[in-house]
């Protein structure tokens, strides 16, 4: 290979490496596909150092290793972005999860609701049937509508469980309170153990 044709490949080393360093950056900002372009950066660099340390179009080569520099910073910067975006879904995803299934009670009922648990009664109904219910008032603490589910548990003062029960509060506004009625159903044997009974929340849901 003669030394003309040595110093054309050279230069075009330095042409390919500012074409590669080009399409890196338009590609770094694509997700996925900004994988890509890593790797044309990286190469574009490569390339462009070849004519720069022979001196062979040093402005060009020069531009070219920015580009590929440019190209991998942002393409890193881009899928940390991207992870970091995942990772905030995971977690809220995470976090629903939990706030549906109970696992989140303390913090629900720290800052999301208010529930008080007032005097489990027995009132003399109609037709001499007996109807018993302990009043719970579930308040939405929070800035927008909710539906929340409250479990609350009946226990003797050996920490026995007597009975249990559930109230659902649908689409309570901001601020808003309401009672419910619940241990409506209980069978009547377990009314006087009841009376003497210890009321607590295990379970709060939204």
């Amino acid at each position: 290979m003669s030394k003309q044709d040595v110093e054309i490949k050279k230069s075009g080393l330095a042409s390919a490496a500012l074409v590669l360093g080009i399409i890196a950056v338009v590609l770094s900002f694509i997700p996925i596909i900004n994988n890509a372009a890593f790797v044309l950066g990286v190469i574009a660099i490569i390339f462009g150092l070849i004519p720069l340390f022979k001196k062979r179009r040093v402005a060009i080569a020069i531009v070219a290793i920015v580009l590929g520099i440019l190209s991998i910073v942002i393409t890193l910067n881009m899928q940390k972005s991207v992870g970091d975006a995942l990772d905030k879904v995971g977690e809220e995803i995470n976090k629903t999860v939990d706030d549906s299934t109970g696992k989140n009670t303390d913090d629900i009922l720290k800052s999301d609701i208010q529930v008080d648990l007032g005097e489990f009664t027995v009132s003399q109904g109609e037709y001499g049937i007996q109807n018993s219910k302990l009043i719970v008032t579930v308040k939405n603490k929070m800035a927008e509508k909710h539906s929340f589910s409250v479990k609350i548990e009946a226990v003797d003062a050996s920490g026995k469980r007597i009975a249990d029960d559930t109230v659902y509060a649908n689409d309570l506004g901001a601020g808003q309170a309401q009672d419910f009625d619940a241990f409506t159903l209980v069978s009547s044997d377990t009314y006087e153990a009841l009376k003497g009974a210890t009321f607590k929340v295990v379970s709060a849901t939204k």
